[in-house]
């Protein structure tokens, strides 16, 4: 039998990512994997042009289940990441987005999360003015990295400083579960100045279950209307 409690995992590299300014009429500026001290290269992260932000996406394979006709029920949705947020620029705060979606983001809506992220504007996904509905985002967690200001041996750590865990937790019948990595600077960058986020692991503890014919049918009709933003 494939129902019953499962754990599901997703890992993240990590990241180490330059800000390049674009000069001249027609320019992009963007973050842009660096390499490291031993010549590795972080190109599973992508940029979005003219906006200080970067992100990886992927997702989880729930097809198996989807063919056996089967709903997978989130029980709890664990982020780990071992290590240090580093971060050589002179913007003194950047936000840390990890998501699991039915919907996969478009770069427009990678892009609002950026516009929507601000000083005086706080949208983020699922939120009233944010992309996506609640329904939508499984689960998501928010936290903002102020940069350390007593620890003179570490000058480019990053503090959490503030956490808050977001999203619907809605049962599914989707194929794909996306999961995203997603960092937003407040203000830009200066060319060259760098960001480090450790690699990570999703883990999503799962009931899988059988439903009666009926209900089945209304969460496979609500799961693709969510998964489509139909």
């Amino acid at each position: 039998m494939i129902t019953g409690i499962r754990t599901i995992t997703e890992q993240f590299e990590m990241a180490y990512m330059v800000w390049v300014q674009g000069v001249g009429p027609g320019s992009s500026s963007y973050f842009h994997p660096g390499y490291s001290t031993d010549g590795w290269r972080s190109e599973q992260w992508q940029r979005v042009n003219n906006k200080a932000m970067f992100y990886n996406e992927s997702y989880i394979d729930l097809s198996g289940y989807e063919l056996e006709d089967l709903t997978v029920a989130p029980i709890s949705v664990l982020v780990q990441d071992p290590g240090i947020y580093m971060s050589t620029t002179s913007t003194d705060v950047f936000a840390m987005y990890d998501i699991v979606s039915m919907e996969r983001l478009s770069n427009d809506d990678l892009g609002s999360i950026k516009t929507g992220m601000t000083t005086i504007q706080q949208n983020a996904p699922g939120m009233p003015l944010g992309p996506l509905d609640r329904a939508q985002v499984i689960y998501g967690k928010f936290r903002l990295f102020a940069k350390n200001s007593s620890i003179t041996g570490l000058s480019s750590l990053m503090l959490n400083a503030r956490t808050s865990r977001f999203g619907s937790g809605n049962a599914t019948a989707v194929s794909k579960l996306w999961c995203y990595r997603i960092v937003v600077f407040v203000e830009t960058p200066a060319d060259g100045e760098t960001v480090t986020i450790p690699a990570s692991t999703f883990v999503l503890n799962v009931d899988v279950v059988k439903e009666t014919e009926l209900p089945y049918m209304m969460r496979l009709k609500r799961s693709y209307e969510l998964a489509t933003g139909n």
